[in-house]
């Protein structure tokens, strides 16, 4: 049965690894792709004139946040869309490639090893991968810097951007355009591990108060805009191909308000992550799930981001079905030893009672004392009634114990036996044990007791009657 087990595990081991690589690259290829974002005429140097400006992976809202620029950081400006631009991808950023079609060399160089191998972009804020930023053929070289589930991340190669806002970057100084061969901008095209169907940019409507402005030279965007285009807003185009941004006296300091809702996605992003690694029975569940609720009904929440809130409401209220039956196991469990903790005290308190009421039972009772008829091996006593000195019983015994206790108030158990010939009663004692007198009738009692003890004992209840 084990042989069985172990080749039954080895054929679907087998299996799975044969199929990986056809399963990937059908993932691969079925990536639906979206227009490309051509390159401008003119390049230029642009700086982030905000705090907290997402960096994102596509132009719109839609694609996730690749990272954050805060207030003077630099960008490289190569393309416009609508209200997008398109920039190399900013110090710090990282893309994703297949482990499957990409072979490690020891340092740390990664080979391509198949034609048109998806390029993603990779993600400081979040672990989504599914904006493919161009293709790589066979042979090509990367620089591996990590991996990250069955990716290799890497440096952004060549022919890679990323997009910010426009009204979020003060234009600088051009750019020469690198002359980059037959490396050309790749679709910017979009893939989601969620649900089957492409996510979609939502249109883009340009605000009321943006005038675009006329096709900008590299002498415009030193002097911040053609003055034939004023506008209260930023502004770019691409009419002839050509890219600008217009400055304006009043530069945003924060974020658009539209923005906050992505910013309270990230914030409730990290809260989760961290209390996940709390006990159950402390997680903030409720709170988070009232808050996700809230971004679910947000309208300017990305889709992509959406998805993710389905997803966390999902495990939050999963959670918090748990943790009421933990919680009501755990409830049961204190009740039952909140009984047991009951029975144990109410046993003690019988075992005390019956302890307390406890009577010895003796065949007889007696004050012991010395026989002037011996007879046998064995040394004979007298037990006799310690208000008259009569006999009332003998005892035969060569027990060392007995002397000691001559003169005392004395229980013996043991069977009473005649002697017909002398006319005694006699006990072979099993147990001796002094007693006190006054507790005869309450806690002791005997088949032999003393008459006076009798006696004075009819008379107390009489007398108390």
């Amino acid at each position: 049965m084990a042989t069985r087990h172990l080749l039954t595990v080895s054929v679907l081991t087998l299996a799975v690894l044969t199929t990986l690589p056809t399963i990937a690259m059908a993932q691969e290829a079925a990536i639906p792709a979206v227009p490309d974002v051509a390159n401008s005429k003119y390049n230029f140097a642009g700086t982030i004139n905000a705090n907290a400006v997402y960096v994102r992976s596509g132009p719109g809202d839609n694609y996730y946040p690749t990272s954050k620029l805060d207030a003077g950081a630099n960008v490289t400006v190569v393309g416009i869309k609508f209200d997008w631009l398109k920039i190399i991808p900013p110090e710090g950023s990282f893309s994703y490639v297949a482990k499957a079609y990409v072979s490690k060399a020891a340092d740390g160089r990664g080979v391509v090893d198949k034609s048109d191998l998806n390029v993603r972009a990779g993600s400081t804020l979040n672990e989504m991968k599914t904006t493919v930023q161009t293709k790589l053929d066979q042979g090509m070289d990367v620089k591996i810097v990590g991996e990250k589930d069955e990716y290799w991340k890497i440096v952004p190669p060549a022919g890679t951007y990323l997009y910010v806002k426009k009204e979020f970057v003060t234009p600088g100084k051009p750019l020469p355009v690198a002359n980059t061969g037959a490396v050309t901008d790749a679709a910017v095209v979009m893939d989601t591990p969620i649900i089957s169907e492409p996510i979609k940019p939502a249109p883009v409507t340009t605000p009321t108060a943006v005038v675009e402005a006329p096709v900008a030279t590299p002498t415009d965007m030193l002097a911040g805009g053609p003055t034939t285009a004023p506008s209260t807003q930023p502004t770019a185009s691409t009419a002839t191909g050509g890219a600008s941004v217009a400055t304006t006296d009043a530069t945003p300091s924060t974020q658009p308000a539209k923005l906050s809702a992505t910013a309270e996605y990230d914030a409730l992003e990290a809260e989760f992550l961290a209390f996940s690694n709390e006990p159950l029975e402390e997680q903030p569940l409720a709170d988070a799930e009232k808050r996700y609720e809230a971004l679910k009904a947000e309208a300017t929440l990305p889709e992509s981001m959406k998805r993710v809130v389905d997803i966390r409401l999902i495990t939050v209220k999963t959670r918090i079905e748990a943790r009421e039956q933990y919680l009501a196991v755990k409830d049961m469990q204190k009740q039952m030893e909140e009984r047991k903790l009951a029975m144990t005290a109410e046993k003690k308190e019988l075992e005390e009672r019956i302890e307390k009421n406890k009577v010895d039972v003796y065949t007889a009772v007696g004050t012991l004392r010395t026989s002037s008829l011996q007879s046998g091996p064995k040394v004979l006593y007298r037990l006799t009634d310690p208000g008259s000195g009569r006999t009332l019983v003998y005892i035969q015994s060569d027990d060392t114990k007995l002397p000691t206790m001559m003169g005392q108030f004395i229980g013996v158990k043991g069977q009473v036996t005649d002697d017909s010939a002398m006319g005694l009663k006699f006990i072979s004692p099993t147990e001796t044990k002094m007693v006190d007198p006054t507790t005869i009738g309450t806690s002791v009692t005997a088949q032999i007791i003393p008459p006076t003890i009798l006696e004075a004992q009819g008379t107390a209840n009489v007398g108390n009657q």
